[in-house]
């Protein structure tokens, strides 16, 4: 199969993809919420105006089939849960939701929708009186009901003089009885008027929020179609292969020769912003601006016996609520997956059971890895699988994965940073700036041991954080319960750099969340300069195992002064950037353009513009190129010298001794080496 380049990505055609049935899903769920607290609070009628939001904010987004989809889910859901009134009160809110999401996404603004609620207003009060009229139970129900309430209040008026008042009641009550559907329509009709402007002033607020989030997936806007061909990934051939991302001007792939046969390891490396990802995505399928690929089937992303791609982030892969049924989550009725045997491949023996939420981030890789060898495929690509776990897991993984060709015919393309990874493949394709250049073995410097850092803690100084007894259990007193921490004791002195360390699932990033005072322990205290750290949020600066998950602003800029307070300003955003070594220009940049690296020492400006008392970082270094990895440690270095307390909590023990003056190891949940 020869695939040519395309000019601009296509509006998807066809059966519901799987991105379009979770965002189905979630805005479903997020409407059906509210509908059923209104039902069951009356009290709470207010947030009935927020349910056609959700369908809203969906009609904008995506085509008509999903809106459909989502409409149709909505209504069904409510009935079972609500019942028919529920169900009926939604589906008008979801309908009202998608004509104001399908004119935003057309370009309707101000006037378009002002008569298009004209419009529409009138036919969503028609189909209340045409439901009343097919419903004729319903219907003399509703009828004697508002009858006798009409005639109770004209008896009262006559029982206190107002003869001429209860007159009036005893003719509207006749009136709405004989004219129910005027008196149903015209009430409804302003009703739909006033709920369709209100969906769209709280759409507009949302979109304008949200217009520089992009929420494409890029593997389905450039185009993955595999059409009636049979799933045949390899052999791959690229020749002159070159690709611009929809929506950019600048190419961030250029004239990419190269082959893929059955059964081979081959290593991609790179600086961070160097094109691994966008290759990645080009061996799964999308299809390239520029240059020829040439295969001789369909790519089969996701199919079995196609081509399996494990992302960098393995929460955005995880479906399943249990371990077991991830694994096996999306495959056709009736495949046949040793699902045991696949956990035990990848590490995770026993773990069928657990939740998937309480997987560690290792873990949850691991399981990604696990869900990817349960499609048979032909082609494995893995994005940095490595980057969040242990040393002697990563190992573990990195020989599963080189063993893969030659015991399962499996071809293996391996993303990564480290030079002790692409070692083990069998041949290694070097990216620079988007182009293919030779390789050299020196790329990077060797990676250092894991020789122990200088224990270095004055015992008398002046403490700043407090650790006692600390205990954490998940979801305690179910059959799920979890311990995530227990009998943890250290104390931490101002100036204190503290590297953690510990396998996958010892309770590192728990640790981390109870530290910053997100998550309230079970039992024990943690307390910063004697006061809880949950009743301090703030205080201690997180910075997430994800950088890209804590950046939420649109520009560099924008995100220092709104973590840092309101009192930050352009000077001050130049002082942290100054601090964690970018260039004071990156402030205008927007943050989906940064490098991995730079994505990092930007959640550190900010964290810093904050004026915490401790810094916590967890995995800072994960998934860094050699040179980002070192420029990271050099601001943390940086840092500490002019007296700043920081805790990392890291696989990563390469040259952090130059930022830690001691380290503790989490096993099982205890803390070794604690005070």
């Amino acid at each position: 199969m020869v695939s040519k380049a395309i000019d601009a990505p296509t509006v998807p055609t066809g059966k519901l993809r799987a991105r379009e049935i979770a965002a189905i899903a979630i805005f479903s769920g997020l409407t059906v919420v509210p509908a059923v607290i209104v039902t069951v609070v009356p009290l709470a009628a207010a947030l009935g105006f927020m349910t056609p939001v959700p369908v809203a904010l969906l009609a904008a987004r995506t085509r008509l089939r999903a809106v459909t989809a989502a409409i149709v889910t909505t209504v069904s859901v409510t009935f079972v849960i609500a019942g028919l009134g529920a169900a009926f009160g939604v589906l008008a809110s979801v309908v009202m939701g998608g004509l104001v999401g399908e004119v935003h996404r057309r370009g309707g603004r101000g006037v378009a929708m002002f008569v298009m609620s004209l419009i529409a207003a009138p036919i969503l009060a028609g189909l209340s009186v045409v439901l009343m009229w097919v419903l004729v139970p319903l219907r003399k129900l509703a009828l004697e009901i508002l009858d006798n309430v009409l005639t109770g209040i004209a008896k009262t008026a006559r029982a206190v003089k107002l003869d001429a008042v209860g007159d009036a009641m005893d003719a509207l009550a006749r009136n709405v009885v004989e004219n129910w559907w005027l008196w149903m329509w015209i009430p409804g009709i302003v009703g739909s008027l006033i709920a369709l402007w209100i969906a769209a002033w709280l759409l507009s607020k949302v979109l304008d929020r949200l217009d520089e989030v992009p929420l494409e997936d890029t593997l389905e806007v450039a185009g993955i179609v595999d059409g009636d061909l049979p799933v045949a990934p390899l052999p791959l051939r690229m020749a002159g292969v070159g690709y611009t991302y929809p929506g950019i001007d600048r190419q961030v792939m250029f004239g990419i020769d190269l082959t893929l046969s059955s059964g081979e390891f081959v290593a991609i490396v790179g600086a961070n912003g160097s094109g691994k990802s966008t290759l990645s995505k080009l061996l799964s399928g999308v299809e390239p601006t520029i240059g020829i690929v040439d295969r001789p089937g369909a790519p089969g992303l996701g199919k079995q016996g196609g081509t399996a791609l494990v992302l960098q982030r393995p929460e955005a892969q995880m479906l399943g609520a249990r371990v077991a049924d991830d694994l096996v989550w999306g495959l056709p009725v009736g495949t046949e997956v040793d699902v045991d045997g696949l956990l035990e491949e990848v590490g995770l023996a026993g773990l069928g059971d657990r939740e998937t939420t309480d997987l560690s981030g290792g873990q949850q890789q691991r399981l990604a890895v696990a869900a990817a060898l349960a499609r048979d495929p032909q082609l494995l690509i893995a994005d940095e699988v490595t980057s969040m776990v242990d040393p002697v897991g990563r190992a573990e993984l990195i020989s599963i994965l080189a063993e893969l060709p030659r015991r399962r015919a499996i071809t293996v393309v391996l993303i990564t940073h480290r030079d002790s990874e692409a070692r083990a493949a069998d041949r290694v394709i070097h990216l620079e700036a988007g182009r293919v250049v030779e390789h050299h073995p020196e790329w990077m410097r060797p990676e250092a041991g894991s020789a122990p850092l200088r224990q270095l803690h004055d015992e008398d100084g002046r403490a700043l954080l407090v650790v006692r007894d600390l205990h954490h259990v998940y979801l305690e007193g179910s059959p799920w319960e979890v311990t995530g921490l227990k009998s943890v004791n250290m104390q931490v002195n101002e100036g204190d750099g503290l590297l953690i360390v510990g396998g996958n699932g010892s309770g590192k990033s728990t640790l981390a969340w109870i530290l910053a005072g997100l998550t309230k322990p079970t039992s024990g205290s943690v307390l910063l300069k004697g006061e809880p750290t949950y009743d301090h949020v703030g205080d201690v600066g997180l910075g997430f195992q994800h950088a890209r998950l804590q950046l939420q602003k649109a520009t560099v800029a924008d995100e220092i002064m709104a973590v840092g307070g309101i009192e930050v300003g352009t000077t001050e955003v130049g002082r942290v950037l100054d601090l964690v070594a970018l260039p004071r220009e990156i402030a205008a940049r927007r943050v989906d353009a940064l490098s991995g690296g730079q994505m990092r020492r930007v959640v550190l400006a900010s964290l810093i513009a904050s004026d915490p008392d401790l810094l916590v970082l967890d995995e800072p270094l994960a998934g860094l190129d050699p040179q980002a990895r070192e420029e990271v440690i050099g601001v943390l270095a940086g840092l500490r010298e002019q007296g700043a307390t920081i805790i990392i909590i890291s696989h990563d023990l390469e040259a952090l001794d130059r930022v830690c003056n001691r380290r503790l190891e989490l096993v099982d949940g205890v803390l070794e080496g604690g005070l």
